[in-house]
């Protein structure tokens, strides 16, 4: 290594540690980023003096300049930035300027600085920026570093005129570049791990103002748009907080990583929090106050940006006056045409300024589906951020409520009130949820911005014309209610007592503050009490058992309260994130709405013994015994028929049903083999369907834990568990899914042959007593997206229900996924000798919610203390040990 390079290394080292010194101290964001800058400024100066030294008499370098572009030219640098240099030379220039690049990138690369260095001419630069908005929008921040001083000032004072006068054009290629970004990264509002520089709301979107600055104004400098009138005063001062913030975080990141990196990690999230002395609060934790902090800057920023992008595409004068002239009006001061809704320029000063009438024209707004014109909701927003809050007064509060009894685009609209801190004033409970996280990997979104989505998910069913839920939603007469429960139904959020318990609370404040009836109000109360209860029946409970459906028909009480609720669950979980509301679950949630509605309708108990669909099902299957058996197996198959418990007869489909007896019937039974295993796609449930069927002396749990065992070991996950007794059999069924695969909306391409050799293992494994339990298989995760088990807060945790029903104790199993932590569950509950009757499987992303139906050997419940621990802690066990 040649010695200036081992100077500019130690320099480089040097710098850097001097600058983590700084930020270990609390220095602001910026200032080190000046510092790095500085550093890096004298480490290129000298490897450009070391290029240039043997060229010193070469006239060409008066044609050659160093320039600094993009973060480097920003000098908002991290400590691993990469370095973005341009040598602009001039066409006598050029073969000079390939040498001393090439010797530039050399160097700069052995010292330890990443650099992205190009050759450009002057009009090459142009050009390329003009049609390249990731070209454009690095040059707009270039920053002179060396050479010829005349060619850099009359290069960039010639872009500056060539961005102004094409500047829609390169505002349009910006923001849809932006838009593409912003896509590929995620929304910062429901990324678990986003990234600092490139999610929305992050770094980017305070570049995007500086870039469209340049276009419009030739000016990126922020203070200097604020003195042009461009950006609001208040605007002016989020950004430059937010901006300061993030920069802090991602030198943070650079630090601890000793690299590039701007992913902002949970893992990492929970040790800046500590660092950076985040304390908690009564319900939230240090690392989901730190991500409050950062959601609210970022949130912020993407207003400021939004609204600054707004300003500079607002539309051309021609459109505005065809808007006009086509408008109608709608009062004294509104006026609306085709496409958008605005006050009249002469009354807007005083319009903006009264809350009752801003919510009156965002009612206006929401009832006609227009949007507010960008020079009307300009004026709002300026005067609403002035205003000093105040409780609203009757007007806002009718308007409110207005607003809330249409889909319309409601919420966007909802969204605009939120950022203008609106809601706040009418519901000031609101303000805990601002960019609350959930810090687990189920919820995806803060609380506040999954709590629009709902809204957003119940409104979309307006035109949902197809579905079950459509048609409900639209049955629904006052709307509002419902829109307000998806509003506030987490607002319990963050406390230490139940979310549920606390939210029923604060809805009853709500609706005394809105001034409901009665009824509405305790309708409010009752949908954010009960708002999870769908779930845990649906997804934890035999929904076949008469006394599930019986219990929750009791809690819901009336056919106008299951509508509600089963459209607040599906919006509830609709919002949670991509991919949770699974064809699964929606399946699981419409079979109990029809049970329940079924027993309010005709008040016959879906399961009961009185059910006529189960005389129904019971004798189209024996139809079917009659057609297809035998006279010789025909009186066995029968037997089985009459054998087979209301609760199998209720959930299974009869051709199903009667195909698994005749199998039964002519299988060829002995000591050795004594179990059938089949296998089909299940279209009602859309999940592949195991049938193990077991000849047994004596209840066992042993064929449960082979069965999941043997399922899991040949890569499948396991959603739903049904066990079955049918006289001498054991009678279990297993809906499965492709673990690398998943839940699908279609029907996957089953190899008969795989599963034939599926179905002869989970036999084989399950007649070999003695054969040892087959290990899952090793699954591969991306490196990025593992994570230790330090950002596993949640507690796990073992639950004894012996309320709801009354033949069995329901056991509830919560902790964090493992592969192959069911089936050493099972294997665990065999052991302490309980006989499984029933089993739900529920898996939200890295967390499991598992349920078993269970009895002791004589079909008493667990009763007792002692007992109840010593399963709990055998069933604890298992986590640590997969």
């Amino acid at each position: 290594m040649r010695p200036f390079i081992n100077r500019c290394r130690e320099m480089l080292e040097a710098g850097r540690e001097k600058a983590y010194a700084q930020h270990r101290l609390g220095s602001p964001g910026m200032q080190v980023s000046t510092l790095l800058a500085d550093l890096y400024d004298d480490v290129v100066l000298e490897i450009w003096h070391q290029a240039i030294a043997q060229h010193g008499d070469d006239d060409r370098l008066s044609g050659l300049a160093l320039v600094a572009h993009g973060g480097f030219g920003r000098r908002d640098l991290a400590p691993y930035s990469d370095a973005d240099l341009m040598l602009l030379s001039t066409r006598g220039s050029a073969d000079l300027a390939a040498k001393i690049a090439g010797n530039l990138t050399r160097d700069l690369s052995d010292c330890g600085i990443d650099p992205g260095l190009s050759i450009r001419s002057p009009a090459e630069a142009c050009s390329l920026s003009w049609t390249d908005a990731v070209v454009f929008s690095s040059l707009t921040e270039s920053r002179f570093l060396a050479g010829g001083l005349q060619l850099y000032r009359k290069f960039f004072d010639s872009y500056r005129l060539g961005a102004k006068r094409r500047s829609n054009r390169l505002i349009k290629n910006i923001v849809e570049a932006r838009r593409e970004e912003r896509s590929k990264w995620g929304e910062t509002n429901y990324m678990l791990r986003p990234n600092v520089k490139r999610s929305s709301g992050a770094l980017r979107d305070i570049q995007l103002i500086r870039w469209i600055g340049f276009a419009r104004f030739g000016e990126t400098d922020l203070e200097r748009l604020l003195k042009l009138g461009a950006l609001p005063e208040e605007d002016f001062r989020l950004m430059r907080r937010a901006y300061g913030f993030m920069l802090r975080v991602r030198h943070e990141l650079h630090f601890r990583s000793g690299k590039s990196q701007d992913v902002l990690d949970r893992p990492t999230q929970m040790d800046i929090a500590k660092a950076w002395g985040y304390q908690g609060d009564d319900g939230v934790l240090p690392v989901e106050q730190f991500m409050q902090d950062y959601f609210d800057n970022t949130r912020n920023v993407r207003y400021s940006s939004a609204y600054f992008v707004d300003d500079a595409r607002s539309r051309s004068l021609p459109a505005r006056l065809t808007e006009s002239a086509l408008s109608r009006k709608m009062s004294d001061n509104i006026r609306m045409g085709p496409t958008s809704i605005w006050v009249r320029q002469d009354a807007l000063k005083e319009f903006s300024n009264s809350l009752p009438d801003v919510l009156g024209l965002m009612s206006l707004a929401n009832q006609h589906t227009r949007r507010i014109s960008h020079r009307t909701w300009q004026a709002i927003r300026n005067a609403m951020r002035e205003r000093e809050p105040s409780p609203p007064d009757e007007r806002s509060i009718e308007s409110f409520l207005s607003l809330l009894s249409r889909p319309g685009r409601l919420a966007d609209l909802l969204r605009r009130l939120h950022e203008l801190r609106i809601i706040e004033q009418l519901i000031p409970e609101f303000e805990r949820m601002r960019g609350l996280l959930q810090f687990n990997a189920y919820h995806k979104y803060t609380v506040d911005a999954h709590s629009f989505l709902a809204v957003e998910a119940a409104t979309d069913l307006q035109d949902d014309l197809e579905s079950g839920m459509g048609r409900r939603y639209r049955r629904i007469e006052d709307k509002r209610l419902l829109h307000l429960a998806l509003l506030v139904h987490d607002i319990g959020k963050g406390y230490e007592e139940d979310h549920c318990i606390v939210g029923e609370r604060i809805a009853e404040k709500v609706a005394n503050r809105l001034n409901l009836s009665s009824s509405d109000s305790e309708m409010l109360r009752w949908l954010v009490l009960k708002h999870l209860i769908v779930n845990v029946v649906a997804f934890r409970h035999d929904l076949s058992d008469p006394q599930i459906v019986l219990s929750f028909a009791a809690e819901v009480g009336s056919i106008r309260r299951l509508e509600m609720l089963v459209v607040h669950t599906y919006c509830d979980l609709t919002a949670v994130g991509p991919g949770v509301a699974t064809q699964w679950k929606l399946n699981l949630i419409e079979d109990l709405y029809r049970r329940t509605r079924r027993y309010f309708d005709s008040g016959d108990l879906p399961g009961s013994p009185d059910d006529p669909e189960i005389d129904r099902t019971r004798n189209r299957v024996d139809e079917q015994l009659i057609k297809h058996c035998s006279a010789e197996l025909l009186p066995q198959a029968r037997e089985l028929l009459s054998d087979m418990p209301l609760s199998l007869l209720s959930r299974c489909e009869a051709d199903s049903l009667a195909a698994e007896i005749m199998a039964v019937g002519a299988f060829d039974w002995d000591d050795d083999r004594r179990t059938i295993c089949m296998a089909g796609y299940d279209n009602a449930v859309q999940a592949l369907r195991f049938v193990v069927i077991r000849r047994e002396d004596y209840l066992t749990m042993g064929t449960f834990a082979r069965a999941t065992a043997a399922l899991a070991a040949n890569g499948f996950d396991i959603q739903r568990a049904q066990i079955e007794t049918v006289g001498d059999f054991a009678w279990d069924y297993f809906w499965v899914v492709d673990s690398k695969v998943g839940l699908s909306d279609q029907e996957p391409e089953l190899d008969a042959r795989t599963i034939d050799a599926v179905s002869n293992r989970v036999r084989d494994l399950i007649d070999s007593t003695q054969q040892p339990m087959p290990k899952p298989p090793k699954t591969w995760s991306p490196k990025e997206l593992s994570e230790p088990d330090s950002v596993n807060v949640l507690p796990k945790k073992v639950v004894f229900d012996n309320e709801s029903i009354d033949r069995y104790t329901i056991i509830s199993f919560f902790a964090y996924n493992r592969v192959g932590l069911l089936s050493r569950i099972a294997l665990a509950m065999s052991q302490q000798k309980l006989n499984l009757s029933f089993a739900k499987i529920d898996t939200h992303i890295d967390q499991v919610a598992d349920v078993f139906y269970v009895s002791e050997q004589d079909g008493s419940k667990l009763i007792d203390p002692e007992r109840q621990e010593t399963v709990r802690q055998a069933m604890l066990s298992v986590v640590d040990d997969v």
